[in-house]
């Protein structure tokens, strides 16, 4: 199975306080690299993720998170043009109801051909071109 981790997904793995919350994520992302699966990572996320845990912990925290997301051995996918059509699509389909980071994360995922996403935001459950799952929710 390959998945799509989302920026929710991201910020849980760095900053839950809940130790069920954090054993979840280590089995996800180590679910992720192990052979026949994947997890991807749109450029978006690491986006994201750099200004909020920048605007949250400082900029030494972000550049060491950003860092240990790319070597993490997730395949990070920067926006291609199929991407950023596939974005503008489900941008304009759904009538602008959903944010545009969230367009490009689903666009991204839709042509890596991903089986899910896994996030905490509701929006992706409006996108009806991704099986979108959350962290409790994700059967690994």
């Amino acid at each position: 199975m390959v998945i799509t981790l989302d920026t929710s997904f991201v910020l849980l793995h760095y900053f839950s306080k809940e130790p069920a919350v954090l054993k979840k994520s280590k089995e996800v992302l180590h679910y992720c690299r192990l052979a026949g699966n994947g997890g991807i990572l749109p450029s978006m996320v690491l986006a994201e993720s750099y200004a909020i845990i920048r605007r949250d912990t400082g900029r030494e925290v972000a550049e060491h998170r950003f860092k240990e997301l790319v070597d993490s051995g997730l395949k990070v996918v920067p926006l291609s043009q199929e991407m950023a059509r596939e974005s503008g699509i489900i941008r304009a389909k759904y009538r602008e109801k959903i944010p545009w980071g969230d367009c490009l994360i689903a666009g991204t995922h839709i042509v890596e051909r991903a089986d899910v996403v896994l996030s905490e935001d509701p929006h992706f459950n409006d996108i009806r071109e991704v099986k979108a799952r959350t962290l409790t929710e994700l059967k690994i």
